[in-house]
């Protein structure tokens, strides 16, 4: 399966742009802090890395085009072009160099996502090989989007409310009784009770739901789960490329599902769970579960809204949740359905986003993320404290907020950022920020710079 239907969301930098197909949900990751000395890995995307940092700092020259990209990324960037385009960028946007500030976790042979410096500039550089080792997808992009400068709440509430579509946000602090156990004390909220898709940011509740059977002892960190083909997701997330039969502790599908937002992973989970299962922990406190029910898997969603036939997801969506299981069901028309591949390269429009996705308000994101907390604090859960904090969805100023967990997700019209910050006095705080507009993309860019203004006004707020 080919890992170019990853999405890749916000503005592309028009100068260096080359061909990278865009297709499946994959959530915003942005850059963490920099490596002092970056190990690009002997692979043949690695390679293709080295070659692209020389060239753009002037140690190799760009030689013939056709020894470097395959004749597919050829038929759709001709030489003629891109060879213009990657000239321009070394003399602009790389003019004073090329810095290799960061490989993000899940790199592959034939895939990496890396992040690179040229002046002032913080750009993502996506590489894909084929078997030939030739570039068959390149993108460069801008790494982090500009924050929105905020004095005050209102100022965010203003920039939140013109946002197309609808909108929740709720960011709460953390507080600790003296029987152990957490409240939530209101620091700001819009709309916090509305009900919106949340994209992958659903995979909290599947994290929880293992977590419980960890604690319960009826499931283990380190155990081991086989990848099975018909468990096997779209992407985002490199586990659909791993052989069926191949064993990976239970640990690593939970950080992979996480940090990644792997669906392989996610779907294996979700079965080791047991769907069942999932619904009877998110209905505990999520105020939005009968939305949700049944709990798809991620596979499941693509054969509804990828389907080739256009009357299935609608159909689904306007079924009961027997009428739903039935489709569901062993033998039932969502597991014959086939994802249309060619449509998911060109995923773009919000499809059934009102009805069939994973359902959850801000408030309950944030409850979900304060059960986790109180989850990891408990003996022999140090790995769950790690899964959440691998990936903290944007930069924070790691003086400010040394630790912050996070999950968020999106699909064409669906976007969520939920995260659980501490700050640097131990001041503990919840925030989940969605938005949602089923006629139109949403820009994924506009939301992370509206999160890192957020953050700034949080960072002010008094014990």
């Amino acid at each position: 399966m080919k890992r170019a239907l990853a999405f890749l969301a916000g503005s592309v930098l028009a100068v260096a742009i080359v061909h990278m197909p865009q297709g499946i949900a994959r959530q915003p990751i942005a850059p963490g802090p920099a490596a002092a000395d970056v190990v690009i890995p002997a692979t043949p995307a690695g390679k293709q890395l080295a070659w692209l940092v020389d060239f753009l700092n002037g140690k190799e020259p760009l030689g013939e085009i056709g020894d470097r990209f395959s004749e597919n990324f050829l038929k759709q960037v001709p030489a003629e072009k891109l060879a213009p385009v990657l000239n321009s960028a070394k003399a602009s946007v790389f003019k004073d160099g090329a810095k290799l500030t960061q490989i993000k976790p899940g790199a592959t042979d034939s895939h990496l996502v890396a992040v690179m410096q040229g002046g002032d500039a913080m750009l993502e550089v996506s590489i894909d090989t084929d078997a030939s080792g030739k570039m068959e997808g390149l993108l460069l992009k801008p790494a982090l989007p500009p924050k929105f400068r905020f004095d005050a709440w209102p100022q965010f509430d203003e920039k939140l409310s013109a946002l197309p579509g609808r909108t929740n946000f709720a960011a709460y602090a953390v507080t600790t009784s003296s029987d152990g156990t957490f409240a939530l004390r209101p620091i700001h909220t819009v709309r916090p009770e509305v009900c919106l898709a949340t994209g992958s940011t659903f995979k909290l509740y599947v994290l929880g739901a293992i977590s419980e059977q960890i604690l319960a002892g009826t499931a283990k960190w380190d155990e081991k789960i086989k990848i099975t083909e018909d468990l096997k997701s779209l992407p985002g997330g490199v586990l659909q490329d791993e052989p069926a039969g191949k064993e990976l502790p239970l640990s690593e599908f939970a950080a992979k599902m996480i940090s990644i937002s792997d669906n392989t992973a996610t779907d294996h989970l979700i079965h080791r769970a047991g769907r069942e299962n999932v619904e009877k922990y998110a209905a505990g406190f999520n105020s939005c579960a009968a939305q949700s029910t049944p709990f798809m898997t991620t596979m499941e969603m693509f054969r509804i809204k990828l389907s080739a036939d256009k009357t299935l997801a609608s159909r689904y969506a306007g079924a009961d949740e027997a009428g739903r299981r039935a489709l569901l069901a062993p033998g039932g028309e969502v597991s014959k359905s086939t994802p249309d591949l060619a449509f998911a390269e060109n995923w773009t429009i919000p499809i059934e986003i009102e009805k069939v996705e994973w359902f959850s308000s801000a408030n309950d994101l944030c409850n979900a993320m304060v059960k986790l907390h109180g989850f990891e604090l408990k003996p022999g859960m140090d790995e769950l404290k790690r899964v959440l904090r691998i990936n903290g969805g944007i930069p924070f100023d790691k003086k400010t907020w040394p630790s912050v967990a996070f999950k968020g997700g999106s699909e064409p019209g669906v976007i969520n950022l939920t995260w659980l910050l501490e700050r640097n006095d131990g001041a503990l705080f919840a925030v989940s920020v969605g938005w949602n507009d089923p006629k139109a993309s949403v820009e994924i860019s506009t939301m992370i710079s509206l999160a890192r203004g957020m953050a700034d006004l949080l960072a002010k707020e008094p014990k």
